[in-house]
């Protein structure tokens, strides 16, 4: 059996010390009192590994690579390809609705004028959707 004494514990949750450098605990954020690892000595298990330096080339690059970014953003659309797309498909669906409009004129008139109007709000729509990517793109 060992006799060594488990070590310090947290007063408020009562856990073991896990990070022993730590001036408060890892599990519930108490800050521990000044004197609560006096007379204990850090465990072999809970040490802390220090890290070998950087070599002062590699410090360089990595103190670049903070400042300067390694790839330009990407961008999206440009304005003339949206500009483009905005009335390609602003005119395709015109001609959708004025040809599915044409066809129902003569079967069901009635049916006609509500393609008009949903027409008419889509294409609205559709136009407000490209005009604010277009200005959102240019600024």
């Amino acid at each position: 059996m060992s006799s060594a004494t488990p070590g310090p514990r947290c007063p408020r949750c009562h856990r073991a010390i896990a990070a022993w450098r730590l001036a408060h605990c890892i599990y519930c954020g108490e800050t521990f009192p000044p004197d609560l690892k006096e007379g204990h000595s850090e465990p072999e298990a809970l040490k802390w590994v220090d890290r070998p330096a950087i070599p002062s080339d590699a410090a360089k690059q990595l103190e670049l690579m903070k400042v300067l970014p390694m790839e330009a953003k990407a961008k999206g659309f440009s304005q003339r390809t949206l500009f483009v797309a905005g009335v390609v498909s602003i005119a395709a669906f015109t001609v959708i609705f004025v040809l599915l409009f044409v066809l129902l004129r003569r079967s069901a008139p009635t049916v006609a004028g509500l393609v008009i109007v949903i027409g008419a709000a889509f294409l609205g729509y559709l136009a407000s959707v490209f005009l604010r990517a277009y200005r959102r793109g240019s600024s």
